[in-house]
């Protein structure tokens, strides 16, 4: 079983100065300017690679538990994406598909899966 949304420290100190970061609560909606980049990581047992999209269409509005599609890449491809955290970052966050592939210290650059969403307000 994973490790469970209140489990997570809510908030960390991100390298760098003065940045923060925090998870959301499990019932918060958060709004995005409707586009982001996704970040797909593969682990080849000796080299760990991660290639980013940028430009993706993503909803306006945003909550934990979400499900939608995106579609990348020059020879398109489609995804479902499940949001299962979100951390917010200064103005911006990430929309993270699995908790358990997140760093301890919730780096800014961890090397999993996510969407970059650069900027999103909680709303509720």
């Amino acid at each position: 079983m994973g490790v469970s949304i209140p489990a997570i420290a809510t908030e960390a100190a991100a390298t760098g100065a003065g940045a923060t970061q925090r998870w959301v609560a499990p019932s918060a909606i958060v709004s995005t300017t409707g586009t982001g980049i996704l970040k797909l990581c593969r682990d080849w047992m000796i080299v760990h690679s991660c290639r980013e999209y940028g430009d993706i269409d993503i909803p306006a509005r945003v909550a934990i538990g979400d499900e939608f599609e995106i579609t990348f890449g020059s020879n398109p491809k489609t995804i479902r994406f499940q949001v299962k955290g979100v951390l917010l970052q200064d103005h911006g966050c990430l929309l993270i598909p699995n908790y358990e592939s997140m760093p301890a210290d919730l780096s800014p650059d961890p090397t999993s899966d996510m969407v970059i969403v650069k900027d999103c307000t909680v709303i509720r």
